[in-house]
């Protein structure tokens, strides 16, 4: 379930959040917490990340490695 706005305010969600880009067209695909590490990679036989995203503004797929 979604936050509303003032529980987002009070919890200073947003402050701990960081953007990941998409590495094809530099878009923001997601917002992840500050203290995670993060690969995005496009993938290919033989890697397989742990998180698939399709990018909105290319389309490109997107595999998202989280390494911590």
């Amino acid at each position: 379930m979604r936050p509303s706005k003032k529980e987002a305010e009070q919890n200073d969600i947003k402050e701990k959040m960081r953007p990941v880009y998409c590495p094809k067209c530099g878009w923001k695909i997601l917002d992840a917490v500050k203290g995670t590490k993060t690969q995005t990679r496009f993938p290919y036989k033989g890697r397989y990340p742990d998180l698939y995203m399709k990018c909105g503004h290319c389309g490109a797929e997107v595999g998202i490695i989280k390494t911590e």
